[in-house]
């Protein structure tokens, strides 16, 4: 009862535990990074979600907030996504002549956060509108599908009772 490894550390299965969820993590990153290098797809957080739960069925993907408390996760992450390993680019060589210019910040990875929110609005706006008119056209095309089935149906049924009127001649 008097363990002397229990009294050293009552947590220490705790912490074992903890580790081996965050080998887990490791490993998993791993799968996901290779998965996506070998289809070449972008390697961002959201791409690594989706994969990670693609390879494992049942799992619900790895988020960015558990790689971040990860710290080799996270590093392991640092050295493979897109966000971090940007080539440069003609804008990035131009920048060294326009020192002296004043531009607003705009993020490398989202060209939507360049737009003013009145560009945006009417971005949304527009979408939404498409969206409104591509389900109308859905559910057109949907109405003439099953029309077009109890035609053919009612067609098939024709064809059944006129081959049973002919082959008993009375």
């Amino acid at each position: 009862m008097n363990d002397p490894e229990v009294a050293e550390d009552p947590f220490a299965h705790l912490k074992q535990r903890a580790a081996e969820r965050a080998d887990r993590t490791v490993e998993r990153l791993r799968a996901g990074i290779a998965a996506l290098r070998a289809t070449d797809q972008k390697i961002t957080a959201e791409s690594l979600k989706q994969v990670t739960r693609e390879l494992e069925p049942g799992f619900a993907g790895l988020s960015f907030q558990v790689i971040r408390r990860n710290p080799r996760a996270y590093q392991l992450y640092r050295e493979a996504a897109s966000a971090f390993t940007t080539s440069a680019t003609p804008d990035d060589k131009q920048r060294g002549k326009r020192r002296g210019a004043r531009r607003t910040p705009r993020s490398a990875y989202d060209p939507l956060q360049a737009l003013d929110k009145r560009a945006l609005v009417g971005r949304i706006r527009t979408l939404e509108q498409d969206l409104a008119t591509e389900r109308q056209q859905r559910g057109a095309l949907a109405y003439d599908q099953q029309t077009l089935l109890a035609r053919i149906v009612r067609l098939e049924t024709e064809i059944v009772l006129l081959q049973a009127e002919g082959s008993h001649p009375e």
